[in-house]
């Protein structure tokens, strides 16, 4: 008889603030994703699948538009 063994995992999470409208002029937090902008850097696509494979591509090609940005690395 195969035995299913599964582990548990605990992650844990960052705080959060709860804020009414009495902290909230005493308090000053920059709300999550605005921050102060990154500098301009630009990569050159080597994804063959793309189809701005060979171009150079920059963040701020992609102003007020949703992109995901992964940065892979291995020896």
């Amino acid at each position: 008889m195969r035995r299913n063994s599964r582990s548990l995992r605990i992650e844990q999470l960052e705080a959060r603030w709860a804020m009414d409208a009495a902290m909230a002029g005493s308090v000053h937090l920059v709300p999550e994703g605005e921050g102060s902008p990154m500098a301009d850097f630009q990569l050159r696509d080597i994804n063959p699948a793309s189809s701005r494979f060979g171009e150079t591509v920059s963040p701020r090609d992609y102003l007020s538009q949703v992109s995901a940005w992964y940065f892979g690395h291995s020896t």
